[in-house]
């Protein structure tokens, strides 16, 4: 009998210790074969994501283009077949958490090769489009969204430096553009003149007593660093001189597009006009706009304007009548 109670007493035992295995086993993964490698390996994918978030923010910072060599070596290492599975994975982060994304960057432009390099290009069989391998982060807020109260210039070092900056290469790039994408040297020093940046330009930083100013020739050899302009220098015999060409660089041509500068241009006018249009549709081939800014202005407000009110609101649209009358006889 006293080994009966022994054996009935073990089997409960035995089975209130497999319990708690029994219950720990759905939580090591859905599969039985690969579940721990496969926790481990989605941990190491997730790890990577991150570190190429933070290094595309990086790159951002300073304006330096995102490698694809930078991204293997810097964030991916031995696992460079998985560039493709942890890009797709950061732009999800980054849509997400930061509203931008990573868009390549154009390819240099074959016209501004140098004769050597043309022939070079010529005589390689290789006649699939150029890739960069090179990105930037963009935004991808709706329009409603990107409007400098909403979105204010970066504190990088002085926000009125970071303001400086941007307006003064945006009318580098819009000058350039509308001048058929290629100034010469002594064309581009003229329009510097007029903008009195011959010898000095804003810093980034104006509110140092120190250096509020830099020069000219420091600031142009940063844009041409960022991306923002190309210098194309072409020798020539011994009789004549160098021949200098400014055109638009990868980063300027995706971050002042011909829309941006056709914006540039309607706010430099004060709105749009017909004849304005006509002239940027056919510099820029961007979307006509028939309507001047006075007109949407008043079109918005009135019907906000009860029939029989009067007072302030009728010396507004009193006021604006004149200054859309002579925007349309401009």
């Amino acid at each position: 009998m006293p080994p009966q109670r022994r054996r009935r007493a073990a089997v409960p035992d035995d089975e209130d210790e497999e319990m708690p295995m029994q219950a720990e086993s759905p939580d090591g993964g859905d599969s039985d074969g690969g579940d721990p490698m496969e926790g481990i390996e989605r941990a190491e994918s997730s790890q990577l994501i991150k570190k190429l978030v933070r290094y595309a923010l990086a790159c951002e910072y300073s304006r330096t283009p995102i490698r694809r060599d930078g991204i293997k070596e810097k964030v991916l290492g031995p696992q460079g077949r998985e560039f493709k599975k942890v890009f797709a994975g950061a732009q999800k982060q980054l849509r997400a958490a930061f509203g931008m994304e990573m868009i390549e960057l154009p390819a240099r432009d074959r016209n501004l090769l140098t004769a050597d390099q043309k022939r070079k290009a010529a005589k390689s069989q290789n006649h699939k489009e150029p890739s960069s391998n090179s990105y930037m982060l963009v935004s991808v807020l709706p329009e409603d969204y990107r409007a400098p109260a909403i979105i204010a210039p970066s504190k990088v070092q002085s926000a009125d430096g970071e303001a400086s900056y941007v307006g003064l290469y945006s009318l580098i790039i819009a000058i350039i553009t509308l001048s058929g994408g290629e100034l010469s040297d002594p064309r581009f020093r003229r329009h510097l003149a007029r903008l009195n940046a011959t010898e000095n330009m804003p810093s980034l930083n104006p509110n140092n007593e120190n250096a509020p100013n830099e020069k000219t020739e420091v600031v142009l050899q940063r844009m041409i660093r960022q991306g923002y302009l190309v210098r194309v220098t072409e020798a020539r015999t011994q009789d004549d001189e160098d021949s200098t060409t400014w055109h638009v660089g990868p980063r300027g041509k995706k971050e002042v597009d011909g829309e941006s500068v056709a914006s540039l241009v309607r706010t430099i006018y004060g709105g749009s006009t017909d004849e304005l249009e006509k002239k940027l549709q056919a510099s820029l081939k961007v979307k006509d706009r028939k309507t001047n800014v006075a007109a949407v202005i008043e079109d918005e407000e009135v019907p906000q304007v009860a029939p029989a009110a009067a007072g302030p609101s009728s010396r507004r649209r009193s006021r604006r009548r004149p200054a859309s009358e002579e925007d349309d006889n401009e």
